[in-house]
């Protein structure tokens, strides 16, 4: 079902055309304005006045993703249309977009929305994956747990939810508390290993491409994105593995655009798939200035079917969020690293920006730790 198999060709899309974006965020905000130095218009769909995207908008229009007004009207200003993030309804794209507006196609989200279903997808392809189990009632968790066993998480099997309503299950008791706060909801519980290393590839797929970006590694602090690092700090033939699966995975799906694929390495070297990203994500921010375009760029050529060039890194990079609470410190950096790419967003989003430092990856690390502020943990 999910092959590409005899997908039309699509024509080339000229600079001087409208590009659709459905949802906002910095992403939205990143695409639109790598779409205004391809030449191209934007019109945006976000879900509020004051999101960040609509400063790159030419047409600006406001509403959810799932708004079948403003979809409508995206549809008739838009000779080719993106989403920029998961919440959005494949079977409302489908009715409302042309087969050639839509090129990425909504197949990809029938696996990704859901957790098992992603799962069970990334079984039938005989890729290593966690132990994990659906849970349709509170009673069924004693089960899952007894089979999976500590620790291991439950999420909804619904992806999109909250962080709120996902939870970490490391002993016994954890089972009871986590019972009285389930909402009436099927869930999945998922084995977790401790303290893994994260790591997340980008591909590239066309009609008849598939290209995988160099992996990265990603560092949290918590349950927020700290830093991501190219290369990452594994073995090589675990970089090798992970553009292996990359290509395992794009074969089977029908898909044209840009998408990622988030890995988990545990302390003995065993690497897991955690998810699928339908579309562009966070972590491939680090691409501009190290690749030969960026990830946006290379997401646009794909349904804009030009052509794309080869993916070689010119050199070892770390890139950082930056945080709206760390503007001191950001501007105190701005003024002493003449050599940090910083580039800042307009107002509202919780970010003020990003930072990449390029340069042999050790180096770097130690000198961002260095500042006592930003770090890139172990």
């Amino acid at each position: 079902m999910m092959k590409n198999r005899g997908m039309a060709m699509s024509q080339l899309i000229q600079p001087g055309a409208t590009i659709g974006i459905i949802g906002g965020g910095v992403t939205s905000y990143l695409l639109a304005s790598t779409a205004h130095e391809m030449g191209l218009k934007t019109v945006i769909l976000a879900p509020k006045q004051t999101d960040v995207a609509l400063e790159a908008a030419d047409i600006p229009l406001v509403g959810s993703a799932t708004d079948s007004a403003g979809l409508t009207q995206l549809a008739e200003l838009s000779e080719v249309v993106t989403f920029v993030n998961e919440m959005v309804d494949g079977y409302q794209l489908n009715e409302l977009f042309t087969a050639d507006q839509l090129r990425s196609g909504s197949d990809i989200l029938s696996i990704t929305q859901d957790r098992y279903l992603e799962k069970v997808f990334l079984e039938e392809q005989n890729l290593n994956i966690l132990p994990y189990a659906q849970v349709v009632s509170a009673e069924d968790i004693d089960q899952a747990v007894k089979s999976i066993g500590f620790p291991c998480m439950i999420k909804p099997l619904q992806k999109g939810v909250g962080i709120d309503q996902q939870w970490q299950l490391d002993q016994a008791s954890d089972i009871a508390a986590v019972k009285q706060l389930l909402k009436p909801q099927p869930y999945i519980v998922e084995a977790w290993i401790d303290q893994p290393r994260m790591l997340a590839v980008t591909v590239v797929k066309t009609a008849d491409q598939v290209q995988v970006l160099p992996a990265v590694e990603l560092t949290r602090n918590g349950q927020h994105l700290q830093a991501v690092v190219l290369p990452p700090r594994i073995e090589a033939g675990g970089v090798r593995e992970v553009s292996r699966v990359a290509k395992v995975v794009a074969d089977e799906l029908n898909y044209t655009g840009v998408f990622s694929i988030q890995f988990l390495v545990s302390k003995l070297g065993a690497l897991y798939i955690d998810r699928i990203y339908p579309t562009l994500h966070v972590s491939g921010g680090i691409y501009s200035g190290v690749l030969p375009i960026s990830q946006y760029a290379f997401h646009l050529r794909a349904l804009l079917h030009w052509p794309l060039p080869e993916a070689t890194a010119t050199s070892d990079a770390v890139w950082l969020p930056l945080r709206n609470k760390e503007r001191d410190a950001v501007i105190t950096q701005l003024q002493i690293k003449p050599d940090w790419r910083f580039r800042f967003y307009p107002d509202g989003t919780h970010f003020m920006g990003h930072v990449q430092v390029v340069g042999d990856r050790d180096t770097v690390i130690d000198g961002i730790n260095a500042t006592g502020t930003f770090a890139v943990n172990n």
